[in-house]
């Protein structure tokens, strides 16, 4: 009795230890690789200062506050992709190593495989709420509610009057640490229940303010640069989606994305193949430099999902709208039909001789099809 009471719970506390296992796993397993990444130590960005990310020539591609380790990349806005080859202090050096494929061209069909029927929606959500701009906030983080989230709601505004629904969850994941990204993830979590056609973590860069500033009709407009986890099974995904988004963005406003970084990291971006985290300006650029700047990148989500009459985008509008048509039309004809001939058998009738069925008997008479005999 008693040997068969210890293997009872010696099984259960296997059950237990694997079950927890598998928690903490989930939970914190991305806690584990950022922490044991080489050069990471466990953060994802600095704590102060930037870098700047050079090619071999000394030109400056890009200033960044995430970490940049040796392995990162770089695709700029000509799909030029670089990777990174050297850090020293606070420079990286890059080496061009050609242009990236062309990408195919976007069937008429939903892209939402695997996730069942899509809502139409676009998730919004901030890992780093904190995040502020100095000249509108006067500091760079505020607890709680930092500027970053207002950027997100001018996001949300404008996809709202381009008529896709924006779900924008301000929920606060502070401190601003390493831990966030954990944190975070259970909102991203919840976002994605409401099964949207994109999912975008919106943050803002540190650095120089010029780099991340463009002149658009005679106003300053904080630029935006696409951040890609590049350790997360979804990455190819992913990648496809920025190219794709940046080229949307920059085909209505040039310029605006200025290039998609590869970081080493997951972003949550494991989670779904369209979920992109957004850099939108730096702490030196206003707030309102970098509203304006989301709102353009939001105008032109609907030409990326293809939401837009006649646009072959990743979303399933064009195909349904299609569907709705022929559907329209179908049930016009029945209309008509059943107005010009006054009864379902007479109806009946048309319709198999315009497929040559020959005789039908219709109220006790036979009519031959075309000939209009008796």
């Amino acid at each position: 009795m008693n040997r068969d009471r210890d293997r009872r719970l010696a099984g259960v506390a296997v059950i237990l230890t694997v079950a927890l296992l598998a928690f903490a796993y989930y939970n914190y397993g991305p806690v584990w690789r950022r922490a044991s990444a080489p050069g990471m130590e466990g953060s994802l960005e600095r704590s102060d200062g930037y870098f700047t990310v050079q090619d071999e020539n000394a030109r400056t591609l890009f200033t960044t506050g995430h970490m940049v380790t040796v392995g990162d990349e770089f695709i700029d806005e000509n799909d030029v992709r670089y990777i990174v080859e050297r850090v020293s202090g606070d420079v990286a050096t890059a080496r061009a190593v050609g242009k990236m494929e062309a990408l195919p061209p976007l069937p008429f069909v939903s892209a939402q495989a695997g996730q069942g029927e899509n809502t139409g929606s676009v998730g919004i959500y901030h890992t780093h709420s904190d995040e502020s701009y100095e000249p509108t906030e006067g500091t760079s983080s505020v607890e709680g509610r930092g500027g970053v989230l207002s950027v997100g709601k001018a996001m949300a505004q404008t996809l709202d009057e381009k008529g896709i629904e924006a779900i924008h969850d301000d929920t606060l994941h502070g401190p601003h640490d390493a831990g966030a990204y954990d944190r975070s993830r259970r909102t991203a979590t919840q976002l994605l229940k409401q099964k949207p056609l994109a999912l975008f973590d919106v943050h803002r860069d540190a650095g120089p303010a010029e780099p991340y500033l463009k002149d658009v009709d005679g106003n300053d407009v904080a630029r935006c640069m696409i951040v890609v986890g590049r350790t997360n099974p979804k990455m190819s995904a992913n990648l496809d989606f920025a190219r794709r988004m940046r080229d949307a963005v920059n085909a209505q406003t040039p310029g605006l994305v200025k290039g998609i970084f590869l970081g080493n990291a997951d972003f949550n971006q494991d989670l779904y193949d369209r979920a992109l985290l957004l850099e939108v300006g730096t702490e030196k650029v206003s707030r309102e430099a970098a509203e304006r700047g989301i709102s353009l990148v939001a105008a032109a989500v609907p030409r990326l999902l293809g939401t837009t009459t006649g646009q072959p985008g990743l979303g399933g509008g064009t195909g349904k709208a299609i569907g709705w048509l022929l559907g329209l039309a179908v049930a016009g004809t029945f209309v008509y039909l059943w107005i010009a001939t006054g009864s379902w058998e007479e109806m009946k009738a048309k319709i198999l001789g315009w497929f040559g069925t020959g005789g039908v008997r219709i109220g006790g008479r036979r009519r031959n099809g075309g000939s209009g005999e008796a």
